[in-house]
Order: C-alpha cells, then structure tokens, then sequence
C-alpha cells in the first residue's frame, strides 16, 4: 500500500506535540509521505508564540504549516460554514481531509506517545476499498449499551436495537449525556448508537471515500462536526456507515499511549488548568531530552522568534481592540 499522510491540529502543547510526532516518524516514518501541522486559530491560555518552537522540535520531518482563518470547536456548523472553503478548514482536520492526495490520511491528536508502527499494523488489515476507516471504535464509557454489557467497539455491528430498547437501555444506566441519547432516539437515529463514532486519536481514514461522500463534494458533515453535545465524527461515522462503508475496530494500545503524562489519560483537562497544561509541558520536554529526541538547550533564536511571534499577536489583539473603539475600519 501507498504512503500516507498525518494530520494534527495544533492547539497548544509544543512539546507534547514534538512527543507526539517525533515518536511517530520513529516508529513509522516509511509509511509516512507528508504531516499536515494545523495550527488552530484560537489557541489556549494565548499560547500564539509556541509554533517557532514547535517548528524547531519538527525540523527534520516533511511537515506542512497550515492556518486557518477561522475556528469552529465542536457542534453542528451552519450550512454557511459548510459552504465557504475559509470557514470550512476552521472545523478539525479538514484542511488535510480535502487537501490530502494519498489513498489513506492518519489523525492523530497532539497528546499521544507511539511505541510501536500502529500506521503499519493498521495499513495490514485494511483488505477493501470499502473500508471508511480503521481505529479504536466507540466512545464506549459513554454508552449504556456498554454498561449493560450488550455491546462494545469490537461488536457495535452485532447490537441492533430497536428504538424502544435502546429507550429503555439508555433510562435504566442513566450514561453522561442521556437528554443528548433520548433526543437523538426521538429522531430515528438508533444504529448505529450515539457514542459509536471513529475515534480521531489514532486512526487511518479512507480519503477518496471521505472526499466523495462529504461536503463540498458530497452531501455528509465534515468529520470535524457533530451533533451538539456529542464527539467528533459522530455524524460523519453514522452517515457513513448507513451507506455501507465499513469501520474495523483497531484499539490503539499497546502501540500508542494517549496522554501519557497526565494522570487521567486524558488532556482535556489540561486546556482548562493552566497549571496542569504547564506541568505536562515539562514532563514532555523532559521525555523529549531524556530519549535524546533533542538536547537540554534549546537555541535563542528559537526563543526569540517566540518572543516575537507572541508579541505581534498581543499587537493585533490590541488594534483590534482599538479600532473597534474608535468606531474607525482605519
């Protein structure tokens, strides 16, 4: 098979990022034509002066910057949204879903250590063009289903309830985001389940047959939208699958880690404690020199570049601010 490309949004964490996929070009690099860097419009805690830094940690890989002009979390974007290119690329890996010119495409997100070629594994049990994608299946700690033991990632095409059970299923193990499953329900979407999506933190994606079937091509949401309240790629999988493509259930671990210096095993946390975000940004610099991915030292001119760049952003934030003051377009 084909190289591939990767893709990650960058949305703060230099050297978590640098962990990410400098520990993947290790493992995997013959598998890999092109990374598709894209650096988030909004970034946290006003951490706009790090991509200097992360360019200096990523020198070596065949790395493309992208950035976009907008920013769109998660939730379902307007069709205005969906409709303009500039807007579109703000909604998560977009830009390299409709960029990308190889046959599969590698999300990843920008907090994982890789121990072994998990691209590789995932390239040998993909057998059709049928295949929509390949990763860990299913947000199951979030399902009732899977409280009840009725299903999971690796069976999520076995478990076909009916509107009324999964009603009943849903009431009796009262999951995290319960009104989210019942309006869902009510709206005839039961299979499959509202946690089952791809998960992006380590996956393969078709490309052609992503292209083909979403927007603008296409008619789906992109990957990067949802239904409010619920994950990324919810819609994307449930479309897709009801249309006949296949998913395989590949559970990253052992190859991957997916947060691994947070006690959690998770780095959302992080984006809201800005002590956390700096503690897990040590521990990755520490990883990163300790592995001798890069010295102790990093150059000035890095610093001062993100000095720099930090400072033009607190420049623009502040004509900004006065512009829109003055009432003047000047």
């Amino acid at each position: 098979m084909q190289k591939v490309d990767v893709c990650i949004n960058y949305y703060g964490k230099p050297y978590q990022t640098g962990v990410t996929l400098l520990s993947l070009w290790k493992h995997s690099s013959r598998h890999i034509q092109k990374i598709f860097v894209i650096v988030e419009k909004v970034q946290p805690y006003d951490e706009y002066g790090s991509v200097p830094l992360l360019k200096f940690l990523l020198k070596d890989l065949p790395v493309e910057f992208i950035y976009p002009k907008h920013f769109y979390y998660a939730g379902c974007p307007p069709v205005s949204w969906l409709a303009d290119p500039e807007k579109r690329y703000g909604l998560k890996y977009q830009y390299a879903l409709e960029d990308s010119k190889c046959k599969y495409l590698f999300l990843t997100h920008n907090d994982c250590l890789y121990h072994d070629d998990l691209i590789g594994k995932m390239k040998n049990e993909i057998g059709n063009d049928e295949v929509a994608g390949i990763g860990l299946i299913g947000q199951c700690w979030n399902c009732p289903a899977r409280t009840a033991g009725l299903c999971d990632g690796s069976m999520f095409e076995e478990f076909i309830p009916s509107a009324a059970q999964l009603r009943t299923i849903t009431e009796q193990h009262n999951p995290p985001r319960k009104e989210i499953h019942m309006e869902l329900i009510d709206n005839g979407f039961i299979h499959p389940l509202p946690e089952c999506r791809l998960n992006e933190y380590a996956c393969l994606i078709n490309v052609p047959a992503y292209q083909q079937n979403v927007v603008p091509e296409g008619d789906i949401m992109p990957l990067g939208g949802n239904w409010h309240g619920t994950d990324w790629g919810t819609v994307w999988f449930h479309e897709m699958y009801n249309r006949g493509y296949q998913f395989i259930n590949f559970p990253f671990e052992p190859e991957m880690t997916h947060a691994p210096f947070s006690d959690n095993g998770s780095g959302h946390k992080a984006d809201s404690d800005e002590e956390l975000y700096k503690a897990t940004e040590k521990q990755a610099f520490n990883y990163l020199v300790e592995n001798e991915y890069i010295s102790g030292d990093i150059p000035i001119t890095v610093g001062l570049a993100r000095m720099q760049h930090k400072a033009n952003y607190l420049l623009d934030k502040i004509f900004v601010k006065v512009k829109n003051r003055l009432g003047t377009t000047a």
